[in-house]
């Protein structure tokens, strides 16, 4: 019986011990390397500024080109469109056109080529304003027209929750 006993908890602490190295391994292993790295690069770079004098040159951030972002409303006007009338366009879409000052379908149906290039990157979805056609479905709605997904929309047949 202490033969079992003795055996059962050398298995314990093998598994125990086992996991601590793999949890080494995976996790704080690459802390500490980034750890050393970024302490030798200051002990590196304090040798430097003081052994000689450093010209400091600050580096430029990336920025969004916004020369093609689509003008918009600074608050939403009062004859705000439903722009979820427009296939592909849900409430999480709509929200993200508003917070850009998309409000009307007379807006987007005046989008040009990069117009429509930037709207699909900043909502990291390329192609997809062509591939619904949101622009022909902005102008048909925006002349007094419909579409058949916005009859549905209209009749309360498409679930937006």
């Amino acid at each position: 019986m202490g033969y079992l006993f003795f055996q059962i908890w050398v298995w314990i602490l093998a598994a125990f011990i086992l996991g601590w190295v793999a949890h080494w391994l995976l996790c704080c292993r690459s802390k500490d390397q980034e750890e050393d790295s970024s302490t030798s690069v200051a002990i590196n770079a304090s040798q430097i500024a003081s052994s000689e004098e450093i010209e400091v040159v600050p580096t430029e951030v990336a920025t969004v080109d916004e020369s093609w972002k689509p003008q918009g409303f600074a608050s939403a006007p009062n004859d705000a469109d439903d722009l979820k009338r427009i296939k592909g366009i849900g409430p999480v879409i709509e929200e993200t056109l508003n917070d850009l000052g998309t409000y009307q379908f007379k807006q987007i149906a005046s989008w040009d080529a990069d117009n429509v290039s930037w709207v699909e990157n900043f909502l990291a979805f390329p192609g997809r304003i062509t591939r619904e056609n949101w622009i022909e479905q902005a102008k048909t709605l925006d002349d007094g027209g419909t579409t058949e997904f916005a009859k549905r929309v209209d009749k309360g047949d498409v679930n937006y929750s």
